[in-house]
């Protein structure tokens, strides 16, 4: 049984899961793909769970680990993971938490809503596309006019990543796998070496780097097109999570 279950993969959810490996607090850190459960290692009174999980597991998972609290640390970007993880604890009576991710400034962006609106606006414009938004958008890019001589995508590095690249259509010339975050120096080696002049991205705040390729974008002289953050729930900031768990306050 774990006295905390956090949904992890991510910076929050590694730190988090560190840090109760670190203070010897009973942890069961859960991560959808074995790239998460590489970043997060084992041990001590930390274990980790690997694999997604639909509402109804997670509601057996909670049932079986009766936690006293559950953290979700999933990505800001990642809303119907965490709808389910609140309907779940909600079912089972567990007290849960949102670690959140504060947003950036988007001045001088260009502001979209979903992934669909903005293959929408590619389509109407030329020019060479740098897409940082990660696998799970490239379906929707694949849409655009000429996407494959067009569009460079950087994602992590994955076998099922890069196969659904090349399944979209790309070819791998156009395929950047590295896992971030990055500098805005080797942000600006990559647009440049692109070629590209738009850069596609989300907020992924400062743990995300998101400010490094704002730097890098202005550098480059991008235009920077944004996807909005999905309207997130209460919560707090890792570092007052942080403090929690090393003052047993949680």
């Amino acid at each position: 049984m774990a006295d905390i279950v956090i949904f992890a993969g991510t910076t929050e959810g590694r730190k988090l899961g560190e840090l109760c490996r670190e203070l010897g607090i009973d942890a069961l850190a859960c991560v959808a793909t074995e790239y998460g459960e590489a970043l997060l290692a084992a041990g001590g009174s930390l274990r980790v769970r690997t694999g997604r999980l639909s509402e109804e597991r997670m509601e057996e998972l909670l049932e079986k680990e009766t936690p006293k609290l559950v953290l979700d640390a999933t990505h800001p970007y990642a809303a119907e993971v965490s709808v389910s993880i609140t309907r779940a604890c909600a079912a089972k009576g567990v007290r849960l938490a949102r670690v959140l991710r504060e947003a950036e400034n988007h001045d001088g962006c260009m502001e979209f809503a979903t992934t669909e609106e903005l293959a929408e606006y590619l389509d109407k414009v030329p020019g060479v596309v740098f897409s940082s938004l990660g696998t799970k958008e490239v379906p929707a890019l694949s849409k655009v006019s000429g996407a494959a001589e067009r569009i460079w995508l950087r994602i992590l590095p994955s076998i099922d990543g890069i196969k659904t690249c090349l399944d979209a259509g790309f070819p791998a010339k156009h395929i950047i796998c590295m896992q971030g975050p990055f500098s805005a120096e080797l942000n600006t080696a990559m647009f440049k070496a692109s070629g590209a002049e738009m850069l596609l991205t989300k907020d992924t705040g400062m743990a995300g780097g998101f400010p490094e390729k704002l730097a890098a974008a202005k550098q480059c002289g991008m235009k920077v097109l944004v996807i909005r953050r999905p309207k997130d729930s209460e919560g707090e900031s890792l570092q007052k999570w942080i403090d929690r768990l090393k003052t047993g306050d949680y």
